[in-house]
């Protein structure tokens, strides 16, 4: 019976990965995101300098687990472009738990354009604190 009640309340483990992209273009693709991912419960949270900028806090993503076990993550903002107009850009990032890498790409549905932006590169990982402190 003390089975049953300590394994109730046992809390899923919520990983930070702290990664560090190596961009193929200036703009779009930040160096650095934090993603914070509770797998069990499917769902994921991202921090990265344009949330940061236009959000001021970590931004609740789309989350799931593919069949290969990488993790898969969307989200959408609107982030200023050079001439000072907002352009709708949809973020989809890919994160390999095993092989600690994220690949990162940036698209843009309302705009007729053949770059995707994109980055990847390492992160590091840990179970302390996590964007779900906040």
């Amino acid at each position: 019976m003390a089975f049953a009640i300590a394994a109730g309340t046992a809390q899923a483990e919520i990983l930070t990965y702290d990664c560090t992209l190596h961009r193929l273009e200036q703009g779009w693709i930040s160096e650095k995101v934090i993603l914070s991912i509770d797998a069990e419960n499917a769902r994921a949270r991202a921090y990265d300098t344009y949330i940061h900028h236009l959000d001021g806090e970590p931004k609740d993503v789309r989350f799931k687990t593919t069949r290969k076990g990488t993790y898969k993550m969307m989200w959408k903002m609107k982030v200023p472009a050079s001439d000072g107009e907002l352009v709708y850009v949809n973020y989809t990032a890919t994160l390999n738990p095993e092989e600690q890498r994220l690949d990162l790409i940036a698209r843009f549905p309302q705009i007729n354009v053949t770059n995707r932006p994109s980055g990847y590169g390492g992160c590091s990982v840990s179970s302390g604190e996590s964007l779900y402190d906040s």
